[in-house]
Parts: C-alpha cells; structure tokens; sequence
C-alpha cells in the first residue's frame, strides 16, 4: 500500500512538471493561429465514472480539444489535405505506429543507422519530424535524410511515399503492454483521472481514444494496407523482438534501410539505445516527459495491471475485433 502512495505521488507531481513543460516548449513549433471548432464537431467520451475527454476527430486523427485550443497544433482541417499531397524525398524514412508502441526509441536507432554514429538525435528532434503537429513547411526545413514519423493512418500521409518508395517501418507491440502505458501517458499529457479499469473500457471503445483512435481499428486499417499494396516498402518490427534481441533486430533495420556497418557498430548502436540508456540521457537533458516517454519499457508489465478478468475480457475484444488479421503479438520475453 505504502508502494502505491508514493507512485501515485510520484504521476501527479510529473503530471504537473510535464504539463508545464507542455506549455512552455510545444510553442517552440507550434506558434499557429487560433483554431475555431464548432461545439458539434467535438467528440465527447465519457468513461464509466463519468470522466470525460473531449476530442476533435479529423481525417481518422483524434486531436485533444485541450491541445487544439491551445493552439499545440496547426489547422488538421487544412495541414492533414496539405500533409497529404506533400512531396517526400526518396531519402525519407517513415516510422508509423499506435501511440506508445516504441517509436521515440526505434526513432533513435534509425538515427544512428542513417548517420553512421553513435550519436543521440537533437532533442525534441522527433517532434519536430512528427506529423501531423508539424506543416509539410516545417519539415521541409529539416535536413536529410529525415525520420518522419506519424500516429496517423496511412492515407493521412503524402501520397508521394508510393511514388518515391520511402522506406516506411511500422512499429508493433503487444496490445496489453500498449494500453498499460497508454494509460499513464494520458494522465500526465491530457490529465485524464479515471481509473485503470476507466482507461481500459475507454482503450477498447468503438468511440475513440486521443491521438490514433480505437486501437483495433487502427491495427485492422494498417494491416489492409500492409497486406493489400504491394508498392509500399513498409518493415514491421515487433517491440518485444527489438527488447529480447536487439542486436538482430538492428541488423535486420540496417539491411532494410540499405545500411552497410560492422556487427561492432550495429552492437554499439544496441548498447547506446538500451532503454534505460536512452532514459538515462533523457534525464540527463532534464526532460521533463522523460518518465512518460520511457517510462519502464518492460515486457509484460500489463500483468501488474490487469485483473483476471479484465484480461479474459481483452482477450475476448481481440478475438472478435482482429478476425483475419495478420498481427500477431508476445506478451512475454525471456529476458
């Protein structure tokens, strides 16, 4: 009981920390004008204890009403159309994923790979290629070859990934672990207060979630696309492979990215993007989200979170809603 206190005390002052981080460093890249929604386009999600969060959906994208009248983000209204029929260069990797599946770490490692050393990525530079809070303008500016990277679905994204052939890699992770940590990240970004049993009801809703909406549609509509068009390069790596055998998992990045090193550098690579180095690094740049980013990235933890039959019910919610589909996850590794 003692334990749980003093991690509950631990979220709300990390809440508070990450919440004024919020304010003060999303203006860096997203000084955009006032966005006018109307009150009947607003999404509104009531958990079962009558916790509520409020969404603007757009173009499958579920933006937090509280982000967008903070003006966090561009018009989706006009940057999804303009994100859409944007030119890529054919150096551009695309890293796609459902929130909180390992996209800032794998981010990190295909840094290193395309550059050819052992440095970190300039900080906040994944929010910086992130879409859709950047404009097809913004990242424009950045250099190549450029990690741009998205919560999106796919036909949110520039047509021109076909044309030019981008390398898309899509990150995948085990539903139970997602949710778990999916969870804490909504408490500390949007200050969601319901409970873990709220948050699931929520995570396996037909209704939404912020950011990327329902999980299982998410996964049904990118696993179609995955399956269905043969002109799209797109590498899928599994969260759990990537944490149980780094080393073959950044081998099989490097080869797929056309990416020539020795097995040392590759071995380097895994040992500087260890995840409790990177949280080390996070820590030491003072990043105030660096306990939500990486916050334990351990396979598995869903089962301190999840009562029997909460997980009976999951399994269920699986069954029915990821028929004929190609996913397939591990909810456990040998360490």
């Amino acid at each position: 009981m003692f334990l749980l206190f003093v991690c509950s005390a631990m979220r709300f002052d990390c809440s508070f920390e990450a919440r004024n981080w919020l304010e003060a460093h999303m203006a860096q890249y997203t000084e955009w004008p006032k966005v006018e929604i109307a009150q009947n386009d607003i999404l509104t999600v009531k958990d079962p204890s009558g916790n509520i969060i409020e969404m603007f959906p757009c173009y499958g994208y579920y933006f937090p009403r509280s982000s967008i009248e903070k003006q966090r983000y561009p018009d989706p209204r006009e940057n999804i159309p303009d994100i859409i029929k944007m030119k890529t260069r054919h150096d551009d990797v695309f890293l796609t994923a459902y929130p909180k599946t390992g996209t800032h770490w794998l981010a990190e490692i295909i840094y290193m790979l395309l550059n050819q050393r052992l440095e970190y990525n300039a900080e906040y530079a994944k929010v910086s290629a992130m879409l859709p809070l950047q404009t097809p303008e913004m990242v424009d500016k950045l250099p190549s070859p450029r990690i741009l990277n998205s919560h999106m679905l796919f036909s949110s994204l520039p047509r021109d990934i076909l044309t030019q052939k981008n390398k898309v890699i899509f990150a995948n992770r085990n539903p139970k672990d997602v949710a778990v940590s999916f969870y804490h990240f909504c408490r500390h970004t949007i200050n969601y207060e319901g409970s873990w049993n709220d948050f699931l009801q929520l995570f396996m809703s037909e209704r939404g979630m912020v950011y990327a909406g329902p999980w299982h549609k998410y996964m049904m509509d990118w696993d179609n696309v995955i399956r269905n068009n043969s002109k799209l390069d797109v590498l899928v790596v599994n969260y759990e492979d990537l944490k149980m055998n780094p080393l073959k998992e950044i081998e099989r990045l490097a080869e797929y990215l056309n990416v020539e090193n020795s097995t040392d550098f590759y071995s380097q690579v895994a040992d500087r993007c260890r995840f409790n180095q990177l949280k080390d690094d996070y820590k030491n740049r003072n990043h105030p989200l660096r306990e939500v980013i990486f916050r334990k990235g351990d396979v598995g933890d869903w089962k301190n979170w999840f009562t029997v039959a909460q997980n009976e019910e999951f399994d269920k919610h699986l069954t029915e809603k990821l028929t004929n589909s190609s996913w397939t996850f591990k909810y456990s590794v040998k360490e």
